[in-house]
């Protein structure tokens, strides 16, 4: 992928040839002649190049959605990052109250309601009930109920309580806790054994430490999760890991994990003794929200090193780990099992509500957050799920790498290329469908009637709609426009094809080769639909028999439980599944690749040929980033009228906000300085 050049640099680069551009777009044949080449937007970083001053430059990203009149919307959420991308691909800004966009970007929890009303061409970047994982108290019990039901190969988290439900079992843990350090002679940990969280907050509010019940308030919620202790250390600083996971389905579940992430440091040397009291948020907290405001804290100012200052790229800290003798690419396996059995632990939940939910497949794509803590030992713990992890770009790092991801996360999404015009004539028929098949899927509506145009005009199909609505005939007396569930699948299936052409950095971790054989015994039994199974086969089974060398791609089914490879003909496929979740959780005693038995290993060895991508640098040396991101110029701003009124309204409200507390602090002046003078005396 090409870097992102500071706007003032891409102005005195000499422009690209003709034969440069035809290359380097999908979109543009010739300067004069422009067509399109895919039923989906395509999004590249590429295009923030010129999104600040060049209006020529930047027309070969932004003409196909201007002359479609594509549009999003922002629901409480102000993201820079996303609002940039949108402009800088042609698409118009509209009130968070306009129905008919194609994009909406949501930054908290969107309601069931607002979701039934998704038409198949808009793309949302949420699903119903995505909450089990992203409230900390959920997640840690769904993961423990996982745990119960299918034993080891879930202990990923730490021991927690929830408040004020559990005070009584938390008592008691306390006592065992107390009992167990005064026994082995030693002292209670500090800053305290457990560690004490909101269970719906963010970036670091509200943590502190509690060794006794006395230091528990009585409000909550809370979720109380013991201190994990010994941490793996980077030049004796703790850090932690913020993966980017991407789902665009979750049943059948269809996951990807992005290459690049970050690794985020403590601000002052890891020490548990009761020294580092005056500073224990910056020695034992990882939150860059928190640690930014360390005196101690270093900003990485420069783009030739990933691994300088208190946040890294997660590459660099792989290469570190690697540097040290560990198997980072092991590591990283055994954080996308981390990463899978999470979303397994909430997928019967989310896919209830889906199906009441949702009507039409491939509506809805999401970006999580996953923070992972690595031990001595090198085994990775989840802390917590982010939803809508922050596209703050206030590092350099930041500006490279999250204006690649969000450009790939959106072409994952398939955001179809449908012309306004169609879109308003095809709605009409669409809503009186939905209407008339709220209680019943299969219920028939009375009479639709589409606009001929429409049909003549439309050629493409976007995935979610049915291909009755886009035929000359016109759709009318009981033929219902909504998918039934077959016609979702086979939506779903077309989709997951389309995606791995469009992946750009991210790595596809669910489905792949081996993944139903190995997670099929600790999934829960959602139905007899069976779409994670028959989406395995369709999507793997079908085009890649073989995985590498001489075992074969086994297959898996109600009748046939063991592996068709002949050399491991006497192993059922459990008991390898049963190995091969003992080797992700078991890390003392499978510390390398070499040390997994050879069953296993033939099965993960693509996996980790794979995982050399997470290792690699963002960065190539000669070429020069952007610091951060552009400041779009006017005429890019495309923005309905309500919504341009709305930013108007806000920037005076924001001056007038300013002048205030300007105002307060000249106020304040002469008694602060009376007190400094005071002090000095």
């Amino acid at each position: 992928m090409a870097p992102i050049r500071p706007a003032e640099e891409a102005e005195r680069c000499p422009q690209p040839s003709l034969s440069e551009e035809q290359e380097a777009s999908e979109y543009l044949v010739a300067r004069c002649k422009k067509i399109r080449t895919s039923d989906y937007m395509l999004f590249s970083s590429d295009a923030l190049v010129h999104i600040a001053s060049d209006s020529k430059a930047s027309e070969k990203y932004t003409w196909l959605g201007e002359r479609l009149r594509l549009t999003f919307k922002m629901m409480r959420s102000d993201s820079r990052l996303i609002r940039t991308m949108c402009h800088s691909h042609g698409l118009m800004q509209c009130s968070s109250k306009n129905p008919q966009v194609n994009v909406i970007w949501m930054g908290a929890p969107v309601k069931s309601v607002k979701m039934r009303e998704l038409m198949p061409w808009q793309r949302l970047n949420q699903f119903p009930r995505s909450t089990e994982l992203t409230k900390k108290d959920r997640l840690y019990e769904n993961i423990e109920r996982s745990k119960s039901i299918f034993g080891e190969a879930y202990d990923f988290i730490p021991e927690f309580y929830v408040t004020p439900r559990e005070n009584q079992k938390m008592e008691i843990a306390f006592d065992r806790v107390l009992k167990e350090v005064t026994a082995a002679g030693g002292e209670l940990c500090f800053p305290g054994e457990f560690i004490v969280k909101p269970t719906n907050s963010r970036q670091g509010k509200g943590i502190f430490f509690a060794n006794s019940m006395a230091d528990i308030p009585a409000e909550g919620p809370l979720l109380v999760s013991r201190y994990l202790k010994d941490p793996y250390l980077v030049n004796n600083h703790k850090f932690d890991l913020r993966i980017y996971v991407a789902v665009t389905s979750f049943y059948p579940l269809v996951a990807y994990v992005y290459s690049e992430g970050l690794a985020r440091l403590a601000s002052r040397p890891y020490d548990t003794s009761a020294s580092s009291a005056d500073s224990n948020e910056y020695v034992h907290l990882t939150n860059y929200s928190i640690n930014k405001n360390s005196t101690s804290f270093v900003r990485n100012e420069s783009m030739s090193s990933e691994d300088l200052g208190h946040k890294w790229t997660l590459g660099a800290l792989l290469r570190y780990v690697e540097n040290e003798g560990k198997d980072a690419k092991l590591l990283m396996l055994r954080i996308e099992d981390l990463i899978v059995k999470s979303l397994l632990s909430i997928q019967n939940s989310v896919a209830t509500a889906s199906r009441t939910t949702l009507r039409f497949a491939c509506t809805n794509f999401e970006l999580f957050g996953f923070d992972v803590l690595v031990d001595q030992a090198l085994k990775p713990w989840l802390l917590e799920v982010n939803l809508s992890p922050s596209l703050a770009c206030d590092a350099p790092l930041d500006s490279l790498l999250k204006t690649r991801l969000i450009a790939d996360l959106l072409n994952l999404a398939c955001v179809p290329l449908l012309d306004k015009k169609i879109i308003d004539s095809v709605t009409p028929a669409l809503r009186k469908s939905m209407n008339a098949s709220q209680d019943s899927e299969t219920s028939d509506p009375d009479e639709l009637e589409l606009d001929p145009k429409c049909a003549k005009t439309l050629k493409r199909r976007p995935v979610g709609l049915k291909r009755s609505v886009l035929t000359k005939k016109i759709v009318s007396g009981n033929t219902s426009l909504i998918p039934n569930t077959e016609k979702k699948f086979d939506q779903i299936v077309r989709k997951v094809e389309l995606e791995e052409g469009r992946r750009g950095d991210f790595i596809r971790v669910f489905p792949r080769n081996g993944t139903w054989g190995m997670y099929s015994p600790v999934m829960e039994d959602l139905g007899s639909d069976d779409f994670d199974e028959r989406l395995f086969a369709e999507v793997i089974t079908k085009k890649n028999m073989v995985i590498i060398g001489f075992f074969s791609e086994f297959t898996y089914s109600s009748s046939h439980s063991t592996f068709s490879s002949s050399a491991f003909s006497s192993m059922r496929i459990e008991e390898v599944s049963d190995l091969f979740h003992d080797v992700m959780m078991e890390c003392s005693k499978y510390p390398s690749l070499a040390d997994v038995p050879i069953e296993v290993r033939e099965i993960i060895s693509p996996w980790y040929e794979e995982a050399s991508e997470y290792t690699k640098k963002i960065t190539q040396d000669g070429e020069t980033y952007a610091s951060k991101l552009p400041t779009i110029r006017s005429t890019a701003r495309l923005r309905t009228k309500s919504c341009a009124e709305f930013y108007e309204v806000r920037k005076v409200q924001m001056a007038k906000k300013k002048e205030a507390e300007a105002a307060a602090a000249k106020e304040n002046e002469p008694v602060v300085l009376q007190a400094v003078a005071a002090k000095r005396v």
